[in-house]
């Protein structure tokens, strides 16, 4: 399958080079192999897909992180209208006995006296009878608990006060070898420049090409890339306008 909605297959792009570079489908798995390592570098900086999941809470407070995981977006819950309240990052959480059931007893000390922070210090002020904020919108608020990611061990840390039997997560993740993996048509002929200087730079040490047709492949590859980039995200006058409305909440409170 050539074309599914704004994407295209990697395979699709590899017969586009064997075509144009006149070679045979001999060629095929050496080129394939070439395309992949492209597809990667170009997909976890710009066009790996995005998933959100919910994750169930194991009974000492963490989360399994899924396997195809490259890095984490959003960590929080859902509120009543299907959106992801975020979690506060948590630094501090230690990430001693993350894999025994016994977690909690085992990192809290409540013996430790003026340790502890107070939550009211990241409000916005006191008015004399009660703290409240500053800001029309919330300053770094609403929070629903804190976590910290654990990549060792491959979970999320969640504090003791999280109370859910779920927990959700926006994260990028990769694809798997040997799947039909799909790239937006807009990258097809950076990754087509790709394949011409990868593969050009193993003729060059074969042949003694001039290293002057490497340099200049090297350089249409990141012009492709750069066009690509341009072309998938554009810059809309929606966007600028959303921006616009959201920046015009952040006004002093009279």
């Amino acid at each position: 399958m050539g074309q599914h909605q704004p994407y295209i297959t990697l395979d699709s792009i590899l017969l586009d080079y064997l075509m144009e570079a006149g070679k045979s489908n001999n060629d095929y798995m050496k080129a394939y192999h070439i395309a992949y390592r492209g597809f990667e570098q170009m997909g976890i900086n710009y066009f790996y897909q995005v998933v959100d999941i919910k994750i169930p809470v194991n009974a000492n407070k963490t989360a399994t992180l899924p396997a195809n995981i490259i890095n984490w977006i959003i960590v929080g819950r859902l509120n009543s209208k299907g959106e992801i309240i975020p979690l506060w990052l948590n630094d501090k959480l230690t990430t001693f006995a993350d894999l025994s059931p016994n977690r909690l007893t085992q990192t809290q000390d409540d013996s430790t006296i003026g340790a502890n922070t107070n939550d009211q210090l990241n409000w916005g002020y006191n008015n004399g009878w009660a703290y409240t904020n500053i800001y029309g919108t919330p300053s770094g608020q609403p929070f629903a608990g804190s976590f910290k990611i654990d990549w060792n061990n491959g979970v999320i840390l969640l504090d003791e006060r999280y109370h859910e039997d779920y927990i959700m997560l926006r994260y990028v993740c990769s694809p798997q070898e040997g799947q039909d993996c799909y790239i937006p048509v807009q990258f097809r002929e950076a990754l087509v420049a790709w394949l011409w200087w990868k593969d050009g730079k193993v003729r060059s040490v074969r042949t003694h090409m001039q290293l002057g047709a490497a340099r200049d492949a090297k350089h249409e590859f990141y012009n492709e890339l750069k066009n690509a980039v341009a072309a998938w995200k554009p810059s809309t006058i929606y966007d600028k306008y959303q921006v616009s409305q959201e920046a015009s909440r952040m006004a002093i409170k009279t």
